[in-house]
């Protein structure tokens, strides 16, 4: 089954962003709380996201990214392919656009064991796998890795950049790769704001984000490093 990269995220976006954003979450405190337990509340408050509710903040983080300088001057750039199922901050509308900047613009591919960038065609269409995300249709991989700037999906994040995500490491190989080629990109994590917590518990190849982006904002992780 395919679906256009444009979606219903994109015909809403006027509508939305003229809406403000009420919706609060109690504190998840984690002084004492491993990766796994953090990760398995944080995933059940998103999946229980209504889907109105879902595209309103969705459309609210979009709005913010197409505002940021980073993203604007960008040329080369790195998006994940959001699963609605899951509740992620949705990238169909971004990505859409992002395209329309005439920027050149790669999504994630796991193949073989690894992540791979496939690149987003004008009207991109994807595959709905039985588990995972959806994969672009056709499929058109890349080993080109200037990228300007790699906006990832999290579970979880912290004001100094920790981000937790599934759990199988894929972002943390990978920006550990494009390291070792002298590829330095933005790191840029998108999520909801009940997905920030005060401190994550972090582990030795845990790769720090730079920047996250919220329905109510942007947070700058490297002031929060400083």
């Amino acid at each position: 089954m395919d679906y256009p990269a444009r979606s219903l995220l994109v015909d809403t976006f006027i509508i939305f962003n003229s809406m403000e954003n009420d919706h609060q979450q109690p504190t998840l405190t984690t002084a004492s709380v491993g990766k796994t337990a953090i990760r398995r509340e944080l995933l059940l408050r998103r999946r229980a996201l209504g889907r109105d509710e879902w595209l309103q903040m969705s459309v609210a983080i979009q709005a913010h990214l197409m505002d940021m300088t980073e993203v604007l001057s960008a040329s080369k750039v790195h998006c994940y392919v959001s699963m609605e199922d899951e509740r992620e901050v949705s990238t169909a509308g971004l990505l859409a656009w992002l395209h329309s900047e005439r920027k050149m613009v790669c999504m994630p591919y796991i193949e073989r064991g690894c992540m791979v960038a496939a690149t987003y065609q004008q009207d991109q269409c994807f595959s709905i796998p039985g588990i995972g995300p959806p994969v672009p249709d056709p499929l058109i991989t890349t080993d080109k890795v200037a990228f300007d700037l790699v906006i990832v999906p999290l579970v979880g994040a912290d004001p100094k950049g920790g981000r937790l995500g599934y759990g199988k490491g894929w972002y943390d190989r990978f920006f550990a790769q494009l390291d070792s080629l002298g590829v330095h990109p933005l790191r840029i994590g998108l999520a909801f704001g009940f997905q920030l917590l005060d401190a994550l518990p972090s582990d030795p190849w845990d790769q720090l984000l730079d920047m996250v982006v919220t329905e109510t904002g942007l947070i700058n992780c490297m002031d929060g490093r400083a």
